[in-house]
């Protein structure tokens, strides 16, 4: 399913490079000025990482389609307009006055002459795109796809289900190597013996044609129009703790409640605010002190539901390795994941127990990784009810000191945000969807099998191995869960002194 995905993503980019490439290369051959405006913009677009635009894409055009095929097709465009440039300007210019001798209509000169001669340089910008096309799907997928075996692979990275993540890469490149095939093959039948057979051209087109439309075929997106009445985003990759909601989804508590409710998944948790400010999502599973940091900016958010009451965060570290107490994390090297403002709280709860670490590394999201491998001492920013069990499936016995250890107040971490001001704020849908959520947490807290075994249902990409420390972390989980959804005040003023 993933790879299909992957694969209409790349004809899509493909296509639309082409539709814009043979235009743009025909109008830089008839016009000196054109041609002076669009090669500079064209180094300057290549010149830009399509890893830093994809998730610009998503902002402008949500999670659709459209969001993963205009940066294929912006790294692919520019090798293929050049080479077709190139192959037009090859053309001899006795043969150019031959036809203009004879009277040829500018179209006649194009498609008898001058396609005919580019067909080298064509079939290398095919070549080309036909390479790197994968890449390019891929680094939209990872910025915001919500399938595709760029998704796959992060997510099995993440849950360190390393088969699955050679499995997907593996696809990938058998996709690369059929489609650079494929080009290989057009070109072999186009290409002889002679530059000027035009039948063959017309046959390229319209296999290339039919091809494209082929792997169109049955695309869908999720743009304003076909998306479902309340867009909910995960926090992180779907896990346990976010149970309940799928929970709620499969059991039907939320419709009961008039809320049709749509599950996005989101790869990093910085991007939840600028999606739900943009009105790309109406809700997000979020966290308290960065949900405060953000309204003290002017992000006028708030809360609208709450998973869990109360601290995850704490500092994991390996057992046996000489770490007692929070003392013995002195001149050490700790891992951490965090914002700006998360690092400056890092830095104070420090301070507050006298800890001077060796370093502190900004490990992107990668604490398993690099604890598992010892190339931190401990990790900052992961959940006690989820990291350590992924630690223990691979091996390594872990502790953990809390947050209160360090001097951190009681505070909420995981809650349901909306912007202020729009309707998922208003009170007749806050009450409807907390009455949904608790029942949802009820239901999955008495039935707490039933429950994994919908979220099992629901993310068939994850291994039997995941399945089985995820199955532990939430049983850890489920006595975390809110008995409530009264949203104390209290809670956010003493985290506000503290914080202060």
């Amino acid at each position: 399913m993933h790879t299909w995905v992957t694969i209409k993503e790349i004809g899509g980019g493909i296509l639309l490079a082409l539709l814009v490439s043979f235009p743009l290369a025909w109008g830089m051959t008839k016009s000196h000025s054109l041609r002076s405006i669009l090669q500079p913009l064209f180094i300057v677009i290549q010149c830009v990482p399509m890893f830093a635009l994809a998730p610009i894409m998503v902002l402008w055009f949500g999670w659709s389609y459209v969001s993963i095929v205009i940066p294929t097709m912006l790294m692919i465009f520019f090798p293929l307009t050049i080479n077709i440039f190139q192959g037009l300007c090859s053309t001899p210019t006795y043969l150019l006055d031959y036809f203009r001798i004879h009277q040829a209509t500018p179209w006649q000169t194009f498609w008898k002459l001058q396609l005919p001669w580019a067909m080298p340089n064509l079939f290398a910008g095919f070549r080309i795109a036909a390479a790197v096309a994968g890449l390019c799907a891929v680094a939209g997928e990872w910025a915001g796809g919500q399938a595709g075996l760029g998704l796959l692979m992060i997510e099995s990275r993440r849950s360190t289900d390393l088969e699955m993540t050679f499995a997907a890469l593996a696809y990938l490149t058998a996709v690369s190597l059929c489609l650079y095939s494929a080009v290989l093959f057009i070109e072999k039948k186009v290409a002889r013996p002679s530059r000027s057979n035009v039948k063959n051209i017309a046959r390229a087109g319209y296999m290339s044609l039919a091809l494209s439309f082929f792997l169109l075929s049955g695309c869908n997106s999720t743009d304003e129009a076909t998306a479902k009445e309340t867009r909910l985003i995960l926090d992180w990759l779907p896990n346990p703790n976010h149970i309940p909601i799928y929970t709620g989804i499969e059991k039907g508590f939320f419709l009961k409640h008039g809320i049709e409710l749509e599950l996005l998944k989101l790869h990093d948790p910085g991007d939840s605010l600028s999606l739900l400010t943009t009105n790309r999502a109406n809700l997000a599973v979020y966290y308290m002190p960065e949900t405060y940091v953000a309204n003290t900016q002017g992000a006028n958010l708030t809360p609208v539901g709450f998973l869990i009451k109360q601290p995850l965060n704490a500092f994991i570290f390996p057992e046996g390795e000489g770490i007692q107490h929070p003392a013995d994390l002195n001149g050490k090297k700790i891992g951490y994941v965090v914002g700006s403002f998360g690092l400056t709280l890092l830095n104070k709860m420090l301070e507050y127990k006298s800890i001077i670490p060796s370093a502190l590394y900004n490990v992107n999201f990668d604490l398993v990784s690099t604890l598992g491998t010892k190339q931190i001492d401990a990790i900052y920013g992961a959940y006690w009810n989820i990291e350590v069990e992924h630690l223990r499936s691979l091996g390594i016995n872990t502790a953990f000191f809390p947050l209160s250890d360090f001097g951190s107040p009681n505070h909420y971490e995981l809650i349901i945000i909306a912007k202020e001001g729009s309707a998922w704020s208003e009170s007749d849908f806050v009450a409807r969807f907390q009455a949904a959520l608790q029942q949802s947490i009820d239901y999955s807290v008495a039935h707490p099998d039933a429950a994994f075994d919908i979220y099992m249902r629901a993310n068939p990409d994850k291994s039997e191995k995941t399945f089985a420390w995820e199955r532990q972390a939430w049983h850890k989980t489920i006595p975390l869960l809110a008995e409530n959804q009264h949203n104390d005040p209290a809670v956010w003023e003493n985290f506000e002194a503290w914080t202060k």
